[in-house]
């Protein structure tokens, strides 16, 4: 008679695999009564825990894995070499992947990092991701993991990023202090839980700092858009803010470009503020404002978090977030010289 396997179960309880082994680890993320109702069906096929094949498929490969959006963004390239190089040091081996912010292209990424049995996993997730895209791979898997840069709403997993909220009151601490009217807020994709951190702190900060200034437009990302093309559907509208604050700052780079190309002068013109001030930032003209927000130590905070993971699977998880810091350049400031000017002219 054919021995049932874990598929059995999960048709005969009408749950997916990866619910049969969550439930064999005694998982938390389960119900008592979906355990309940799983075990019944267990005992009923007469399903044995093969533990012997299970501890073979959990003998370490020394290898992690680390799959990110991409490494175009500088920021991601030096968080990604920080990691690599904790991981080094720890005698591990990284496996890299790239999902290019498509939530399929990351599941059959954790998929292949499952079946080459890494012991552990970092992830910056794919826009849109949801909690079960990581427990019907990874979590069935029992690879423990690490969050970087976004969570993923409802999801309770290690975690290391920037401090998005306080990076965007920082930012509108800044501009409400130059006494901005009416702040764009471009860039990024809609559903990331950075790109909302950052708006909600700007909103903030910008409120706290006058308390008539308002975060008025917001326009995401869509498709390839990048700075020039946010910039141009911005425009059409017909308004023009006296700030823009960006996403990113390759979001940035593109904005400065856009607003020439409609003949604004970044900076006189239209004050501009981005965030994680890569290295080309102070070297945009005008010079990028800024908020710095470390990717050496995300990444080297991160790895250090997982490597304690893995030896102590059972522990509570952590939320790390690293402080950042505004950095004010010229595109900011060189519009409140312009706008001293203009209204001395008028007077």
């Amino acid at each position: 008679m054919k021995r049932p396997t874990i598929n059995d179960v999960a048709a005969a309880s009408g749950v997916s695999r990866a619910t049969v082994s969550l439930v064999l680890r005694d998982s938390s993320q389960i119900s008592a009564a979906t355990k309940e109702r799983v075990r019944a069906a267990m005992a009923s096929l007469g399903y044995v825990y093969n533990r012997r094949a299970a501890d073979m498929r959990n003998r370490q490969s020394r290898t992690l894995g680390l799959v990110v959006t991409t490494v175009r963004n500088p920021y991601f390239a030096e968080l990604t070499m920080s990691i690599e190089q904790e991981a080094h040091e720890a005698g591990y081996t990284l496996l890299q992947g790239y999902s290019l912010d498509e939530v399929a292209r990351q599941r059959r990424l954790l998929e292949s990092m499952s079946e080459h049995r890494v012991d552990g996993l970092l992830l910056i997730p794919a826009s849109g991701s949801a909690t079960e895209d990581i427990c019907e791979t990874v979590v069935a898997a029992g690879i423990p993991q690490v969050l970087i840069a976004r969570s993923i709403p409802g999801y309770e997993a290690d975690y290391v990023g920037a401090d998005n909220v306080r990076s965007g009151e920082l930012v509108g601490r800044h501009l409400a202090a130059l006494n901005v009217a009416s702040v764009a807020f471009l860039g990024g994709p809609l559903v990331s839980t950075a790109r909302g951190e950052r708006l909600n702190g700007l909103t903030s900060g910008l409120r706290a700092g006058g308390g008539e200034v308002a975060c008025d437009v917001s326009i995401s990302a869509t498709g390839g858009q990048g700075g020039s093309e946010l910039v141009s559907t911005l425009l059409s509208a017909g308004a023009v803010p006296d700030a823009i604050v960006a996403y990113n700052d390759m979001y940035a780079f593109g904005i400065l470009n856009g607003l020439r190309a409609h003949g604004l002068e970044p900076g006189r013109d239209v004050a501009v503020a981005s965030f994680d001030d890569v290295p080309d930032a102070a070297a945009q003209e005008p010079a990028l404002t800024s908020v710095a927000g470390f990717p050496e130590q995300v990444g080297t905070r991160a790895a250090r978090l997982l490597l304690a993971r893995l030896q102590d699977p059972v522990r509570a998880s952590r939320r790390d977030l690293v402080t950042p810091r505004l950095v004010v350049r010229e595109s900011t400031t060189v519009w409140t010289a312009a706008v001293s000017e203009a209204e001395r002219n008028a007077s």
